[in-house]
């Protein structure tokens, strides 16, 4: 009898229950009830631990050290396994000065809580269970985290379930707006810019046209579908040999994905910290970072240090910077090399559209998103 041969290609992963093992009597399609207390003072966030480098669960920690020294008492609730050292050392890595109590997995039966916010799918499942008023801080549309299949509509049936729906920014709103059917508030704050943590750099763009190395600063996540890794390293592989046949030399630094990965083109430097990044973006032409669903802080972030920022039209840029704050362009090579040739020429349009975004930056501080979250906070409904 022939016996089969091990290959490396693989089937499509679609997930396994066995996955859930350690939170499986948490699943159930019941709506979420809502206890409501005449005063609010404890908030937990529930979340799958906390992950180096890990920009959803940063701004967790940003929103949870405001709550804090607004008087909250804010705790960190892990899901997963992971010890309490290991919470607090990420927690610190991600926000250093964070405020706030990480809690292990083992300490979730017992923890009581006035509010509990769930922070992915998963959570949601979690919190609608227990004892309290339930918050559900949306932070992506995270149905298209998966192909079309049972975690895709167990992700979907989240929004359905009673939450009350805090979105970051107004794209996931109307993502849930137009796929869900709605039985609890979903309102919406601001996506916000740490301008502190990114200063701006005086750049003279009359040097510009005098470039023939154009240093281009680029953001992907191999493990993340959303951040486009393949469409932008096949644009860009073809847009350097349209530029190389112009007289041009396109130095491309990846980063945002492990070190030891491989790119077809340029060089990979890994997971950088803030001062790293201020440190690359001071010293590129240029920046891209994807947002195939909802944005990345990252754009925000070049956008700070005053780094002319590309965004792509099939992405989600435009439910979030505003027209004439950065250069737009289609996943086109022979487009987007003819934008870099153009702009490379173009000094008073980079000057005009970086002095446009700084403005628009300074309008969307976290000072606005806390104000966003408190004021729906001290409006909780109350018994």
């Amino acid at each position: 009898m022939v016996q089969p041969v091990k290959t490396k290609i693989a089937s499509v992963q679609e997930g396994n229950i066995h996955d859930y093992d350690s939170i499986l009597d948490y699943f159930n399609n019941q709506m979420a009830h809502q206890d409501l207390k005449k005063q609010y003072h404890s908030i937990t966030f529930v979340t799958t631990g906390i992950e180096a480098y890990n920009g959803g669960q940063t701004t967790m920690l940003h929103l949870g050290t405001l709550l804090a020294h607004a008087g909250y008492d804010v705790y960190y609730q892990s899901y997963v396994p992971q010890s309490r050292v290991e919470l607090e050392n990420n927690a610190e890595f991600n926000y250093p000065g964070y405020q706030g109590t990480c809690l292990e997995m083992s300490e979730l039966k017992q923890h009581q809580s006035d509010i509990w916010v769930a922070t992915l799918w998963e959570s949601a499942y979690i919190i609608k269970n227990l004892l309290g008023y339930k918050l559900y801080f949306v932070q992506d549309y995270e149905p298209y985290f998966y192909p079309f299949g049972d975690r895709f509509q167990l992700a979907k049936k989240t929004y359905e379930l009673g939450l009350h729906m805090i979105s970051l920014g107004p794209w996931c709103q109307k993502m849930i707006q137009q796929n869900c059917q709605l039985y609890s508030p979903l309102e919406q704050i601001n996506f916000p810019v740490d301008l502190d943590r990114y200063p701006h750099l005086h750049r003279n763009f009359s040097d510009y046209p005098h470039k023939k190395k154009l240093k281009l600063a680029v953001y992907t996540k191999f493990t993340s579908p959303r951040r486009a890794p393949i469409n932008v390293e096949l644009i860009l592989r073809n847009c350097e040999k349209i530029l190389k046949q112009h007289g041009y030399q396109l130095e491309i630094s990846y980063f945002g994905t492990e070190k030891e990965e491989t790119f077809i083109n340029g060089k990979n430097l890994g997971k950088l910290t803030p001062p790293q990044l201020v440190n690359l973006y001071h010293h590129s032409d240029f920046g891209i970072a994807p947002s195939m669903t909802n944005f990345s802080l990252v754009p925000f972030e070049m956008m700070s240090t005053g780094l002319p920022f590309i965004d792509f039209k099939e992405g989600t840029g435009r439910y979030f910077i505003p027209q004439n704050c950065c250069f737009i362009t289609h996943f086109d090579e022979t487009e987007l090399a003819h934008l870099l040739m153009q702009l490379s020429q173009d000094a008073v349009a980079l000057q005009k559209v970086t002095t446009n975004a700084r403005q628009h930056l300074h309008s969307i501080t976290w000072e606005r998103t806390f104000k966003d979250i408190l004021n729906i906070l001290t409006n909780l409904p109350t018994s």
